[in-house]
């Protein structure tokens, strides 16, 4: 008998929480009973003593302790496996390439002047709407039908504000056929937006077609938000606080996409503040990506990590929705492998630029990189595409370098553009560290957030050694 190579112990004061990573599901026990358990272990002795023999057979349940190689090898098999292919349920319109905002972190690259050229001056067009409507209809019914599932389409850009007659277009389009189309049956919509276009007239729309308004935002001051600038070069915060007045003031709900710059890190309570002023009811946090100007510190990634989870735990407090946290919380609590925390990497959506070109990530829209495909192709079958494949295959289960994470069941894996931006010879099949931090942390919380309500006591989670 031995631990699994994927078994990993964390301290708990007096206790110890032993965890397979492809399990997900903690054992807690005594320092004590642990260190008898690693004699026992270590020894020649077929024997186990009546004092560990029910931790024994506890831990041979959850293969923190097995009898053969074979069988880690037969779960990371089991868990290959269920990997899913290929299967289109999300869809980005990018309705317009263009954006009134040039904020200095800019994934997309509107804060770089030679990335910002290659973006299309052409907003979509009714036409290419409706091909990408057909397109996406026929994704959803190349799968079998699943009443239980909901495609989600994501108003995106640039600035997506920019095209509004064609959002109003495209929501009305795919309400027209959801009659004839039983696959649009739970179909949902959203728009990620920097908010200075929205009126009350739009946001009042927006509520009638029942699309979830997303409202970028750094943080609860100008300081905060200095990285978030128009062309000229000029901070909008007071713009975006109008704009969250207006909402709240006719009782139009939005939640926030809140980029955590170094600066809104800093500040937690303020933070809350601003999402209770506002009666935010969800929201996510985005760790900052690098480019080929910014490299962020590993400081900064544990700063945002830990800022992250403090921030969680006053929220849900309140009832209020957190995405980052609650869809790894999702895996641990269900104990079910996390295989990608992005619809890319699972091979999961497409993105339709604002001339027709069809990509899997908006990432990658002013090089076009990975975009093969367009909305006149209609018998596109991406689990025969070698880009959705590919994309489909870099979950961390498959990566080797991953193997001894103890965070691997949870993670998901990171960005691939970030992993590929973060140094010179980077490819998406890179690991993107900055991630590697959130998922390790966040897995520390859980496990000692757990301890917390079993125990009644709170005790620091700590990594450490078998």
């Amino acid at each position: 008998m031995k631990f699994s190579k994927y078994t990993h112990a964390f301290s708990l004061g007096n206790d110890i929480a032993l965890y397979n990573s492809l399990r997900l599901k903690p054992v807690y026990l005594s320092k004590d009973k642990y260190s008898l358990i690693k004699n026992f272990l270590s020894s020649d002795s077929e024997n186990i003593s009546d004092e560990i023999k029910n931790e024994i057979n506890e831990l041979g349940k959850y293969k923190i302790i097995i009898n053969n190689d074979e069988t880690d090898s037969k779960i990371l098999n089991f868990v290959k496996s269920k990997i899913p292919e290929p299967a289109v349920n999300i869809c980005y319109f990018i309705l317009s390439e263009q954006c009134n905002l040039a904020c200095k972190y800019c994934f997309l690259g509107n804060n770089n002047k030679d990335k910002r050229i290659k973006f299309h001056k052409e907003n979509m067009t009714k036409e290419i709407a409706e091909k990408g409507v057909d397109y996406f209809v026929n994704q959803l019914e190349l799968q079998p039908l699943d009443e239980s599932r909901k495609p989600n389409i994501i108003f995106y850009g640039g600035e997506p504000l920019i095209n509004f007659e064609i959002l109003d277009f495209v929501v009305c389009k795919f309400e027209e056929l959801k009659e004839s189309h039983p696959v649009l049956k739970n179909i949902e919509y959203s728009i990620v937006t920097n908010g200075l276009l929205l009126t009350e007239e739009r946001l009042r729309r927006l509520h009638q077609l029942k699309v979830a308004i997303a409202i970028s935002i750094d943080g609860c001051d100008e300081k905060a938000n200095q990285m978030r600038v128009d062309t000229a070069g000029n901070t909008v915060f007071n713009k975006i606080i109008k704009t969250l007045d207006l909402a709240k003031s006719i009782e139009i709900p939005v939640s926030l996409s809140i980029t955590l710059t170094e600066e809104s890190i800093k500040n937690k309570d303020a933070m809350l503040e601003l999402i209770k002023k506002y009666d935010i009811k969800g929201l996510g946090f985005n760790i900052m990506m690098s480019d080929s100007n910014t490299k962020l510190p590993e400081s900064y990634n544990v700063a945002a990590a830990n800022f992250i989870i403090d921030m969680f735990k006053e929220l849900r407090k309140l009832g209020i929705y957190e995405d980052r946290i609650m869809r790894k919380l999702k895996s641990f609590t269900s104990s079910q492998v996390y295989f990608s925390d992005c619809a890319a990497t699972s091979g999961a959506q497409i993105v339709i630029a604002s001339n027709g070109e069809i990509g899997i990530c908006h990432g990658c829209l002013a090089d076009r990189k990975y975009f093969s495909q367009n909305v006149t192709k209609i018998d596109f079958d991406p689990k025969s595409d070698s880009i959705w494949k590919e994309w489909s295959l870099l979950s961390p289960i498959l990566k080797e370098e991953c193997q001894n994470c103890e965070a691997l069941g949870i993670c998901g894996g990171g960005c691939p553009i970030n992993a590929t931006n973060e140094k010179e010879g980077n490819s998406i099949h890179s690991l993107d560290t900055r991630f590697c931090t959130h998922a390790k942390t966040t897995l520390e919380f859980f496990i000692s957030d757990l301890y917390r309500i079993i125990s009644g006591r709170e005790e620091k989670c700590q990594k450490i050694s078998l």
